[in-house]
């Protein structure tokens, strides 16, 4: 048992020394080889918006021996070859000729057949900022049925710095809409919003949230009948209305709800403004309370008739 276990350690130390002395033997020879080599832009990134991602490798057929490969391309600490641009945004592409020279100084270890990558593409923009104002379109904010907004709107702040590329900033308005997007709103609003530029990602705004405020309550329809009042009618009531009282159909907010009387509101008709085509006089709502809103007289013309002696 022991020989047998000694006979395969002899095989195994055998076929080790023997892969061992083909691969160093293999690494001493020439080869041609494409390879993926890494590439790396040098440039002020602060100041500008890589619009689309850069190049990371170039494709190369190169001439070297087997340990001169194995370092450039299997080791981890390869070094990158550096492509310095001092503008830019004023340069779109490399072309493999304009490449060829900058390869072949930082790949000088190796035999550069050629570049098998023909060109690449640079896309850069000045990046730029721009302060812009916030609004919002009150009619475009989701409230729960029968409320309404009875405060200012606010911004804290009420404007940010739009930052993006050139061709972006040359669209930007001085203004820009706000948008919530909570539904049913039914109390007072209160909330830090993001900020959405529509660049997309290569926009930002500082800051890039804001609060925005505004009150909300609850209103109520509510409707009280008011006698009519007659002016210019003769004396002898010869001449009537058609109905000695209107309905006022009036909107109130919730938390100034009061009890109204007929003492809040006035209503007259004036014979004097008679419409002859139909007969009837406009009732005309004098006065009522300040908070009342949305206010209906029905009816609004009322019939003017002779009465039966």
């Amino acid at each position: 048992m022991l020989k047998a276990f000694n006979n395969w350690k002899v095989v195994l130390l055998s076929i080790i020394g023997a892969t061992t002395f083909w691969f160093f033997n293999a690494l001493n020879k020439d080869y041609d080889a494409r390879i993926s080599y890494p590439i790396e832009f040098q440039f002020d990134r602060d100041s500008v918006v890589i619009m689309q991602p850069l190049p990371t490798t170039l494709s190369i057929d190169v001439s070297s021996g087997g340990w001169n490969l194995l370092r450039k391309t299997f080791w981890f600490n390869v070094t990158p070859i550096q492509i310095v641009l001092e503008n830019p945004t004023e340069i779109g592409f490399y072309t493999r000729n304009s490449l060829m020279p900058i390869v072949s100084d930082q790949l000088d270890e190796l035999k550069i057949n050629y570049l098998a990558t023909d060109t690449i593409y640079i896309n850069i923009e000045r990046k730029r900022q721009k302060k812009v104002a916030l609004f919002i379109d009150s009619l475009s904010i989701d409230l729960a049925e029968n409320h309404r907004i009875t405060s200012p709107i606010t911004f804290v702040p009420d404007s940010v710095i739009v930052v993006g590329p050139q061709s972006f900033y040359d669209t930007l308005a001085t203004s820009h809409q706000m948008r919530i997007e909570s539904r049913g709103i039914s109390s007072n609003f209160n909330r830090e919003i993001d900020v959405k530029i529509n660049g997309g990602r290569l926009t930002s705004s500082i800051p890039d949230q804001v609060r925005i405020q505004f009150q909300v309550d609850k209103f109520e329809r509510r409707s009280i009948q008011i006698p009519i009042e007659k002016e210019n009618f003769p004396e002898d009531s010869s001449v009537v209305l058609s109905t000695d009282f209107v309905q006022i159909f009036y909107t109130i907010q919730q938390s100034k709800e009061e009890d109204y009387s007929t003492r809040d509101f006035a209503v007259t008709a004036d014979l004097s403004m008679l419409d002859r085509s139909d007969s009837t006089v406009l009732a005309i709502l004098v006065y009522q309370p300040e908070e009342a809103m949305d206010i209906d007289v029905i009816p609004e013309h009322i019939k003017v008739t002779h009465a039966r002696k």
